[in-house]
């Protein structure tokens, strides 16, 4: 539902645009639409009365619903009701839906008013926006809240303004766009824009490929590939339709590799997408007289995305997920604490694929980016290291002060974490701190996620968690399970850590009748 959600604030924001710019009044034609009942005079100042009331409606619906304001639910509500109010409008008014209802499903008037419903169903519960707005941004990530929330709409106002400037061009070209069904345009639209975002991860590859790294995780849109426990894993998340975005994770193999090249590979997603705009640009402003010509608006659309995306991405700012390539660009040059997080992750992520292990952490870089960086799954994810660190270097009462401030951040800024992320704080409160209460806890926590993957990681956390409960048999069945699993991971650092973490709790088990 949070998907959905989000989707639909883009819809508000794009409704607002094209509401506020009466882009929509030659879209409602008023000399086209079938004859009325109520004067001409009147319905056109109808029309226009309700262009900017209706623009205004979306603004603001979509405005609180980024700020997180206890007003966007009923805001929501209010746009929702607007598109169902719209969708039947224009249904009704099509002549289309008149004479043919049992094929009213593929009119584009009633994907609006599918909208419309989504949206009264999304913002239903009163809980429904305040914990999903975007975070504010944190001390020294060279970002700037205003930039964080008003890019997507510069960017959505750059994108319409661009297909405008296509349109006035084709007509001053004598181009035509042979429409075809409206779901026909809409599914093109949508691969074009998977295949910018697929161009885009591209470059971070290849880049990440000629550097010597390896590929983790490469995800375009609902399409997701994930290096997981030394295989890949294919998913298909409908979801990703809904705001199509992508990323490229790698793991480096050295990890005291020059800087540059981390840079040149966060540089090269905006520098392909540049190269494949402007060769688009080029095609699609050549197309006049040439085979192609017939193509020129999927070319002016794939120009456009391209272009804005390559631009737009080296603007530093920060969304609830992700950082642009111009934020992480400039985090790497800083040579601060967010420099300090990267070369912490990287290195981790290192221990995938070498022989690293987390005692072979820059233990000063993790805490010098924790003592800045202290709210948000960053910092959470910074004090599990130091954890890690701790524990694989034997300083048990270190580990177990680093969980505890993993634990307090979490509680305060980043309690929305993935089901998979409890598993060492399961582990942790069992083995390092002996908290029957806090490992049941966590344990609680975790299965309210609906953990899908039930791998060597959870098999140690239900193990640890039943030897807290002095569950001694069904504990070392757990841990069998789970130790079959670990026994054929990879051999690398991250996995021969994992199975040593096998051995130390195989030893409590046969030594303590109790937990603690």
């Amino acid at each position: 539902m949070r998907a959905v959600r989000n989707f639909l604030c883009w819809m508000f924001a794009l409704g607002a645009i094209l509401f506020l710019r009466s882009t929509l009044y030659a879209v409602l034609d008023i000399a086209s639409w079938p004859e009325a009942h109520l004067p001409s005079t009147f319905l056109k100042a109808t029309v226009h009365t309700a262009l900017p009331l209706l623009g205004v409606l979306y603004a603001v619906a979509c405005w609180t619903f980024w700020m997180g304001k206890p007003s966007a639910r009923p805001w929501g509500l209010a746009a929702s009701a607007a598109n169902s109010l719209l969708g039947c409008t224009f249904l009704y008014m099509d002549r289309r839906f008149l004479t043919a209802p049992a094929t009213a499903f593929l009119n584009p008037d009633a994907l609006l008013l599918g909208v419309g419903i989504a949206g009264l169903i999304a913002f239903r519960r009163r809980d429904a926006v305040q914990a999903e707005h975007l975070m504010q941004p944190l001390p020294g990530d060279n970002t700037n809240a205003i930039v964080n929330r008003l890019i997507w709409v510069a960017g959505t106002g750059g994108f319409l303004s661009a297909m405008t400037w296509w349109w006035r061009w084709a007509e001053s070209n004598d181009l035509v766009w042979i429409r075809n069904s409206f779901f026909h345009d809409l599914l093109l639209l949508l691969l074009l824009e998977i295949l910018m975002v697929a161009v885009h991860e591209f470059g971070h590859a290849a880049a990440a490929f000629a550097f010597g790294m390896r590929l983790r995780a490469f995800i375009v849109g609902p399409f997701q590939w994930r290096m997981r426990e030394g295989h890949w894993e294919f998913r298909f998340v409908l979801a990703g339709f809904l705001a199509i975005g992508g990323a490229t994770a790698v793991a480096p193999t050295d990890p005291n590799r020059p800087l540059w090249r981390d840079i040149c590979m966060v540089a090269a997603g905006p520098f392909v997408s540049l190269a494949a705009g402007l060769a688009a640009l080029a095609l699609t402003l050549g197309a006049p007289g040439q085979p192609w010509q017939a193509e020129w608006l999927p070319l002016a659309f794939f120009t456009s995305l391209s272009l804005l995306t390559a631009v737009l991405n080296l603007i530093p700012f920060r969304t609830k997920a992700f950082y642009s390539d111009g934020a992480r660009i400039l985090q790497l040059l800083s040579r601060g604490p967010w420099a300090d997080l990267h070369r912490a992750f990287s290195t981790a992520a290192a221990t995938t694929v070498t022989l690293l292990r987390p005692r072979d952490y820059d233990i000063d870089a993790i805490l010098r980016a924790g003592s800045s960086i202290s709210i948000g799954q960053q910092a959470l994810h910074l004090r599990l290291l130091a954890s890690s660190y701790y524990l694989d270097c034997g300083r048990i009462s270190e580990a177990s002060r680093a969980l505890a401030e993993a634990e307090s951040v979490y509680q305060e800024s980043a309690s929305d974490i993935p089901a998979e992320l409890h598993t060492p704080f399961i582990f942790g409160k069992a083995f390092l701190q002996h908290d029957p209460e806090g490992t049941r806890l966590w344990w609680e926590r975790m299965q309210a996620k609906h953990p899908t993957r039930h791998n060597a990681d959870y098999w140690i956390a239900r193990s640890a968690f039943l030897w807290s409960e002095h569950r001694l048999d069904e504990a070392r069945q757990a841990w069998e399970t789970g130790n079959a699993l670990v026994q054929q991971l990879p051999h690398t650092g991250a996995y021969e850590t994992d199975r040593d973490h096998f051995a130390l709790l195989q030893k409590e088990l046969q030594l303590s009748p109790v937990a603690g």
